[in-house]
């Protein structure tokens, strides 16, 4: 509210995967906060499938999607979501991130 959302850039892939990398060796991490951040699916493909069976608890708010990649990001973190068994948390608050019925489905499926 009032705070500035980070717009993506490829410049922070590396630190992306840096988290991912860090993640992927952990013994499991309790929660994961993205917040005020623009994500596109390169950055959503590093760091959502390393965090199925690692996160059990997720909170996004203000998460942005670029407009021509919003479906491919939904599809990533419902996919992610679908996998991941060990999540027993998901807040998601936004109300600009799902641009269609058929993508609520698909998260509330996952």
């Amino acid at each position: 509210f009032g705070q500035l959302t980070i717009l993506h850039d490829d410049a922070l892939l590396p630190h992306f995967q840096e988290l991912a990398d860090a993640i992927q060796v952990s013994s499991g991490i309790q929660s994961i906060i993205i917040d005020n951040i623009e994500m596109r699916p390169s950055a959503l493909s590093i760091l959502f499938p390393v965090m199925e069976g690692k996160v059990t608890e997720i909170f996004m708010q203000s998460v942005t999607f670029p407009e021509p990649d919003v479906v491919e990001c939904n599809e990533i973190v419902a996919t992610s979501i679908r996998l991941n068994h060990a999540l027993e948390k998901l807040t998601w608050i936004g109300d600009d991130l799902i641009p269609s019925g058929v993508q609520a489905d698909l998260l509330i499926e996952s």
